[in-house]
């Protein structure tokens, strides 16, 4: 009879992978889809989003692609992953009917890929034009994205995190740790016609002089390390002004927080130099307001008013849209001049497809989200109007160019 045999621990070459992702889909819609260019090898790209920690996008060929085996009169597709690290992931690109669920679906399905950095995958002939044209809804064709990844392996061991995060938020609003203090005095409305305001009692608040230096400096400007007495902060809700230092903290402010609060946060992390509590601020205003004819106009120069880049765009995107509305509806008349610039900008954008991009030298016709990651990306301020944010990228560049003729 046979020994028992022992089984030792097994012996892994290289990280086994963790267990498959659920689907994630991504909608991407192409507007005016039968006005793309229809030259074979002329691509309109999406813009990037996120999925499984990398960037993504996709690549469409409305009248084919030049890669051996394109059929003329084919549309091309492909998903490109943008981030420079390698990913394995499943893909299918599902092309439905809108109104119509008895119409064949257009699919692609794939094994496990290996996406590269800066690497497409996709279908040659993903569809007839002609097909693709009735699959149109009010004009926009709609591109359902699939993917699925490995989850990562869970390791055998145990690291702990970088605790730094954690640490700093220890010390918000410690006076033990702290180095400052403010006196936070808020108005509330006494009237019923709000033609008077009253103080709130005040509130006290410790932060250390060292981390608003780095958040918010022009709330460090207004203080010094060791100051006996408290700052006064008038002007600014004790809660409100609660999300902002804890936000220079490295805490998360919730987007339910912001949209209640939106237009208090904004006017105050403008006030104090906090610029990303700003724009986060401003982004979740852009996603939560209705425009209408009838409220335009105050939205408009509000949003210029604090230079709102993206809220103020996202308003002349609809005044593109729904022109006829809004002529004869509603009077420019008191609308600063640089309004109108952006205005005709909103038009030349709107001529071309939501998901193509600007040409890299056209920074004129960029969206706002791409013209702050361009300023992201060289380390310069994202805040500011549109046209400022231009008038940077252009000064960066000349400087960039004069240093590289000098060396």
């Amino acid at each position: 009879m046979d020994a028992a045999v022992k089984v030792a621990a097994d012996v892994h070459v290289g990280t086994p992978p963790g267990p498959l992702s659920d689907w994630v889909m991504r909608k991407v819609h192409f507007h005016g889809f039968a006005g793309l260019p229809t030259a074979r090898g002329v691509s309109v790209k999406s813009p990037e989003f996120s999925c499984f920690g990398h960037q993504w996008l996709v690549v469409l060929y409305p009248g084919g692609g030049r890669l051996e085996g394109s059929k003329e009169g084919h549309v091309s597709v492909y998903l490109h992953n943008q981030s420079p690290e390698s990913i394995q992931a499943y893909f299918k690109f599902v092309l439905k009917h809108p109104t119509d669920q008895t119409k064949r679906s257009f699919e692609t399905g794939y094994a496990i890929q290996s996406f590269v950095a800066r690497e497409g995958k996709g279908r040659h002939n993903f569809a007839k034009r002609e097909t693709v044209l009735t699959y149109l809804n009010n004009g926009t064709l709609t591109l359902e994205v699939h993917l699925r990844s490995h989850k990562k392996a869970e390791s055998n061991g145990y690291v702990p995190s970088n605790p730094c995060s954690g640490n700093l938020l220890k010390g918000f609003n410690n006076e033990e740790m702290s180095d400052v203090a403010f006196e936070v005095v808020g108005e509330v409305e006494s009237a019923a016609e709000r033609r008077k305001r009253a103080k709130t009692s005040a509130t006290t608040f410790h932060a250390s002089h060292v981390i608003l230096r780095l958040n918010a400096p022009s709330l460090a400007d207004m203080c010094r390390p060791g100051d006996e007495a408290a700052v006064p902060i008038n002007g600014v809700e004790p809660e409100v002004f609660k999300m902002l230092l804890y936000f220079c903290y490295g805490g998360k402010v919730s987007e339910d927080e912001l949209a209640a609060n939106a237009k208090a946060v904004i006017e105050a992390a403008d006030r104090f130099g906090i610029v990303n509590l700003k724009l986060q601020a401003e982004a979740v205003l852009t996603e939560r307001t209705e425009i209408k004819v009838d409220n335009l106009l105050d939205n408009l120069l509000y949003a210029n008013s604090k230079n709102l880049a993206l809220f103020q765009e996202n308003i002349m995107d609809f005044v593109a849209e729904n022109g006829d509305n809004v002529i004869g509806n509603v009077s420019f008349d008191d609308v600063p001049g640089n309004l109108m610039s952006d205005l005709l900008t909103a038009f030349s954008q709107g001529k071309k497809a939501t998901g193509s991009s600007a040409p890299d030298d056209d920074l004129k016709l960029m969206r706002v989200v791409e013209l702050r990651k361009r300023l992201h990306d060289k380390g310069l301020c994202v805040d500011g109007s549109r046209e400022t944010m231009i008038a940077l990228l252009r000064e960066n560049s000349a400087s960039d160019e004069t240093a590289a003729e000098e060396t």
